[in-house]
Protein backbone atom coordinates (compact mmCIF):
# COMPACT_ATOMS: atom_id res chain seq x y z
CA UNK A 1 0.00 0.00 0.00
CA UNK A 2 1.25 3.64 -0.57
CA UNK A 3 0.42 6.69 0.51
CA UNK A 4 0.59 10.39 -1.30
CA UNK A 5 1.88 13.83 0.01
CA UNK A 6 0.29 17.23 -1.57
CA UNK A 7 2.49 20.58 -1.08
CA UNK A 8 0.19 23.22 -2.57
CA UNK A 9 1.72 25.99 -2.48
CA UNK A 10 1.13 29.62 -3.82
CA UNK A 11 3.78 29.17 -6.66
CA UNK A 12 3.79 25.21 -7.11
CA UNK A 13 2.00 21.90 -6.57
CA UNK A 14 4.03 19.36 -5.64
CA UNK A 15 2.85 15.59 -5.32
CA UNK A 16 5.21 12.50 -3.93
CA UNK A 17 4.26 8.91 -4.13
CA UNK A 18 5.78 7.35 -0.69
CA UNK A 19 6.06 3.11 -0.45
CA UNK A 20 5.67 1.72 3.31
CA UNK A 21 9.61 1.92 3.58
CA UNK A 22 9.11 5.74 3.16
CA UNK A 23 10.63 6.20 0.17
CA UNK A 24 9.64 8.35 -2.27
CA UNK A 25 8.99 6.32 -5.82
CA UNK A 26 6.31 8.85 -7.83
CA UNK A 27 6.60 12.38 -8.19
CA UNK A 28 4.39 15.25 -10.04
CA UNK A 29 4.36 18.82 -9.95
CA UNK A 30 2.85 21.64 -11.45
CA UNK A 31 2.20 25.71 -11.55
CA UNK A 32 -0.51 26.81 -9.31
CA UNK A 33 -1.50 29.90 -11.73
CA UNK A 34 -2.82 31.42 -9.15
CA UNK A 35 -5.39 33.67 -8.70
CA UNK A 36 -7.86 31.42 -10.19
CA UNK A 37 -11.50 29.66 -9.19
CA UNK A 38 -10.38 26.73 -5.97
CA UNK A 39 -12.33 24.25 -7.78
CA UNK A 40 -9.45 24.73 -10.95
CA UNK A 41 -6.47 24.41 -8.45
CA UNK A 42 -8.08 21.04 -6.71
CA UNK A 43 -8.47 20.09 -10.09
CA UNK A 44 -4.93 20.40 -10.97
CA UNK A 45 -4.05 18.76 -7.87
CA UNK A 46 -6.15 16.14 -8.78
CA UNK A 47 -4.19 15.56 -12.16
CA UNK A 48 -0.91 15.77 -10.10
CA UNK A 49 -1.52 13.29 -8.20
CA UNK A 50 -2.93 10.86 -10.50
CA UNK A 51 0.47 11.82 -12.31
CA UNK A 52 2.49 10.73 -9.74
CA UNK A 53 0.86 7.77 -8.58
CA UNK A 54 1.27 6.82 -12.42
CA UNK A 55 4.75 7.69 -12.09
CA UNK A 56 5.43 5.40 -9.31
CA UNK A 57 4.37 2.20 -11.55
CA UNK A 58 1.31 1.70 -8.87
CA UNK A 59 -2.95 1.79 -9.05
CA UNK A 60 -4.68 4.45 -7.41
CA UNK A 61 -6.45 1.86 -5.62
CA UNK A 62 -3.28 1.27 -3.96
CA UNK A 63 -3.35 4.33 -2.23
CA UNK A 64 -4.46 4.49 1.29
CA UNK A 65 -4.70 8.16 1.55
CA UNK A 66 -3.65 11.78 0.13
CA UNK A 67 -2.32 14.07 2.54
CA UNK A 68 -2.30 17.84 1.49
CA UNK A 69 0.00 20.40 3.43
CA UNK A 70 -2.24 24.25 2.61
CA UNK A 71 -1.11 27.20 3.47
CA UNK A 72 -3.45 29.41 5.82
CA UNK A 73 -6.10 28.56 8.34
CA UNK A 74 -7.26 24.79 7.92
CA UNK A 75 -9.82 23.12 9.72
CA UNK A 76 -9.02 19.40 10.00
CA UNK A 77 -12.00 18.49 11.32
CA UNK A 78 -14.04 19.24 8.39
CA UNK A 79 -10.96 19.55 5.55
CA UNK A 80 -12.21 23.83 5.11
CA UNK A 81 -9.26 25.94 3.84
CA UNK A 82 -10.80 28.82 6.08
CA UNK A 83 -8.43 31.22 4.92
CA UNK A 84 -5.50 31.35 2.38
CA UNK A 85 -4.38 35.10 1.47
CA UNK A 86 -1.98 33.96 -1.09
CA UNK A 87 -3.97 31.78 -2.85
CA UNK A 88 -7.53 33.73 -2.25
CA UNK A 89 -9.07 30.79 -0.62
CA UNK A 90 -12.27 31.84 1.59
CA UNK A 91 -13.90 28.53 3.33
CA UNK A 92 -13.17 26.65 0.78
CA UNK A 93 -14.03 22.39 1.01
CA UNK A 94 -10.63 21.25 0.16
CA UNK A 95 -11.14 17.76 1.46
CA UNK A 96 -14.48 16.95 -0.27
CA UNK A 97 -13.41 18.36 -3.46
CA UNK A 98 -10.43 16.38 -3.76
CA UNK A 99 -11.81 13.43 -2.71
CA UNK A 100 -14.37 13.69 -5.06
CA UNK A 101 -11.85 14.24 -7.98
CA UNK A 102 -9.83 11.29 -6.73
CA UNK A 103 -11.84 8.55 -4.70
CA UNK A 104 -9.21 8.13 -1.94
CA UNK A 105 -9.45 9.48 1.87
CA UNK A 106 -8.41 13.21 1.80
CA UNK A 107 -6.30 14.58 4.99
CA UNK A 108 -5.65 18.21 5.18
CA UNK A 109 -3.48 20.38 7.43
CA UNK A 110 -1.53 23.87 7.26
CA UNK A 111 1.74 23.19 5.48
CA UNK A 112 3.66 24.89 8.64
CA UNK A 113 2.75 21.29 10.18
Amino acid sequence: MYRVGVDLGGTNIAVGVIDKDLNIIGRAKLKTNVPRPAEEIFSDIATAVLTAVDNAGVKLEDVLSVGVGTPGSVNKTNGMIEFANNLDFNKVPAKQMLEEKIGRPVYLDNDAN
